[in-house]
């Protein structure tokens, strides 16, 4: 595939991930209330001081919210140390959003007629993680909270999509398919990333998707399918 052509395909994948999102604001699935562990506000306030500890050059090694990847493998059978991975700056982060207006559909894309623009989005906060599991495979946790009731799978499409590298037939797969709060599925595309879907404190909606984070094309065997899955079950059963 030649640089142009990796382009096209890349701005193709953005705008139907796009378009596939734009129902987070006119569907939802799952969008009652939860009486989870954790509240967006609670989410959203982490996330705030991460991204803060950030500009202030600081780092921090441990995962919030109880996420202990070893403690996860380990209730998946599956052995291995894992320690923190600071590899690309920091092991853990945060960002906040505060949602944003209608906006233009991008050139590429041909929306359907009742959807003139792209919609709104609602406020989110995301925390991301990462670890390297004996010292080689890097897995990256990344906990997306939105205000939105049943939205937040929709939301996080395009993060799904270069986590599974999916591709556009897999994304609507994945949009209409969602697994329901409690539920984890692992991903159509490299058998490299799962989605759990988290039952939120009052209104909201809630995911966690983990996935193998790497330079190259190689997964390791040992951390795809259903190992993955199970893994992500147990990191999301720890969330408090």
């Amino acid at each position: 595939m030649t640089t142009a052509q990796h382009r096209s395909r890349t701005a193709l994948f953005a705008a139907v991930a796009a378009l596939l999102g734009a129902a987070a604001c006119t569907s939802s699935v799952g969008s009652a209330p939860g009486a989870g562990a954790l509240s967006y506000d609670g989410i959203r306030s982490t996330a705030e001081k991460l991204r803060q500890n950030r500009a202030a050059q600081g780092a921090q090694d441990i995962c919030p919210f109880g996420l202990d990847l070893g403690k996860a493998l380990t209730a998946a059978g599956i052995p291995g140390t894992a320690t923190p991975d600071g590899g690309d700056g920091r092991a853990v982060d945060g960002d906040i959003g505060s949602g944003a207006p209608p906006q233009p559909w991008p050139s590429i894309v041909s929306h359907p007629p009742e959807l003139p623009s792209v919609p709104a989005r609602p406020p989110h906060a995301s925390v991301s993680c990462a670890w390297q599991v004996d010292g080689g495979t890097r897995l990256k946790a990344e906990l997306t909270a939105t205000t939105q009731p049943g939205v937040v799978v929709n939301l996080i499409l395009p993060s799904i999509q270069r986590a599974a590298n999916a591709e556009v037939d897999q994304l609507q797969q994945i949009s209409t398919d969602q697994p329901r709060p409690g539920q984890t599925k692992l991903l159509p595309g490299t058998g490299g990333a799962a989605l759990a879907r988290v039952a939120l404190k009052g209104e909201g909606d809630l995911a966690l998707l983990l996935y193998q984070d790497r330079d190259s094309a190689e997964l390791d065997p040992a951390l795809t399918g259903e190992p993955l899955r199970k893994t992500t079950e147990a990191l999301a059963a720890q969330l408090r």
